[in-house]
């Protein structure tokens, strides 16, 4: 049976017993192949370059070598797989890197192309990674902004209130800088100072600052810590957005008052502290401030104390009159001229009382006779009415219809009486 055409295109060459006998060259060990693969990519790639794409598949080895894959998220290989460069970034070059590497970054590499012939597969000996798009140093402030705050370090419940009335003030800061001798020049007169002096930016500084805080705990320094420095540029500041200082401050048993940098400069250790300053000066201020405030209200309440003596010896001053003036009052002869007094008084009471009963009656009366006159048949004479009555009876008449022809009549008048007899009568007409 014949081999098919596809086994003996798949089937590799074997090497002839006449190449072997004669010299020719033979099969290639695997050491060999490897070397020479990596002989081919040395010289294709004979000094590091710059590689840009997306971490993946980040792992962090208790060595302290980082081991990641770079994959370029626009492009696949022929067969529709994500490109990769797998990547190793050992801990003689990463000791300095100030963020963290997590899947999903883009990033710059400056990396040795190599091979890894335990795996027999090429990769990255990665120098250098900086973040693509933003600096390095703002993406590890970011991170490590959004790590602490998840862990509860920059909530307020957990923030310590600054005394009011500290005695010792603890400056963890530079001795010779320009921030230290403006503090020291407003707190100088109100606190008593200590200066733990620290280097506060460059290599050490970090260690310094977390040594100088936890020794003010430990020997019990100062009431109030002011942690901070001058201005500057990020680097400059970066000591106080390393973690260790951050969780020295929050372990911190004393209150800590952050002061770095200007108005505009935020660090991780403001966040951290249980109150920022805008500057150095400020925070020395806002401590000045409260005691003069405290001042203040000492005065006061001393003139409200002086004021409330005044006006308790003023009461008692006055008590000490009536007291006086009622035992004066009690003599014999006072009693009896309250007596008489008051039996004049009684007495006009009642000449008083008479007149205006006798006033009430008299205008009682008159209105009684106003009434009267008014209801007089008199006063209805005197507006020119009259009275007629028939005679001899002398009943009033009323109506014309009681009285006949040749009746004799007395008409009562205002100013006297008419006689006389009727002729004639009618009905009433209206």
């Amino acid at each position: 049976m014949e081999p098919s055409p596809l086994a003996a295109a798949t089937e590799p060459p074997r090497p002839s017993a006449a190449s072997a006998e004669g010299g020719l060259a033979g099969p290639l060990s695997v050491a060999q192949v490897v070397a020479r693969i990596r002989g081919c990519i040395e010289r294709q790639f004979p000094a590091p370059l710059w590689v840009e794409g997306e971490l993946s598949n980040c792992t962090y080895h208790a060595s302290g070598h980082i081991y990641f894959s770079l994959l370029d998220p626009e492009a696949t290989d022929r067969f529709g797989q994500r490109l990769l460069l797998p990547c190793a970034f050992f801990r003689g070059m990463n000791q300095h890197l100030k963020f963290k590497l997590t899947d999903g970054l883009r990033v710059l590499c400056l990396a040795q192309v190599t091979t890894y012939e335990g795996r027999a597969q090429y990769q990255l000996k990665v120098l250098q990674v900086q973040p693509k798009g933003k600096g390095a140093l703002q993406l590890a402030f970011e991170q490590l902004k959004q790590r602490l705050q998840a862990e509860g370090l920059f909530d307020e419940a957990r923030k310590r209130p600054i005394p009011r009335m500290p005695g010792r003030i603890g400056l963890v800061t530079s001795p010779s800088g320009s921030a230290v001798h403006d503090m020291v020049s407003k707190l100088r007169g109100y606190f008593h100072v200590v200066i733990l002096p620290v280097r506060v930016q460059g290599e050490g500084a970090a260690a310094d600052l977390v040594e100088a805080i936890g020794l003010a705990n430990q020997r019990g320094l100062a009431d109030v810590l002011i942690v901070g420095r001058g201005g500057g540029s990020i680097e400059d500041l970066w000591a106080f957005n390393e973690e260790p200082v951050a969780r020295a401050i929050a372990r911190s048993r004393i209150p800590v008052i952050s002061a770095v940098g200007h108005q505009d400069d935020w660090t991780i250790a403001d966040y951290v502290a249980d109150l920022r300053a805008s500057t150095p000066t400020d925070a020395a201020k806002r401590l000045v401030h409260e005691q003069e405030l405290l001042a203040e209200q000492g005065r006061e309440e001393v003139e409200r104390l002086v004021e409330a003596m005044r006006a308790w010896l003023d009461e008692q001053a006055q008590r000490l009159a009536a007291a006086g003036s009622q035992l004066r009052l009690l003599h014999p002869l006072k009693q009896l001229e309250r007596s008489l007094d008051r039996v004049q008084a009684l007495r006009a009471q009642g000449l008083q009382a008479t007149r205006h009963a006798l006033d009430r009656s008299e205008r009682h009366l008159q209105g009684v006779l106003g009434r009267l006159s008014a209801l007089s048949p008199l006063a209805v004479l005197a507006r020119g009415y009259s009275i007629t009555m028939r005679l001899p009876e002398r009943h009033v008449v009323t109506d014309p219809r009681a009285l006949a022809a040749g009746d004799e009549l007395e008409t009562l008048l205002s100013r006297g009486r008419v006689w006389s007899t009727v002729s004639r009568t009618t009905g009433d007409e209206r």
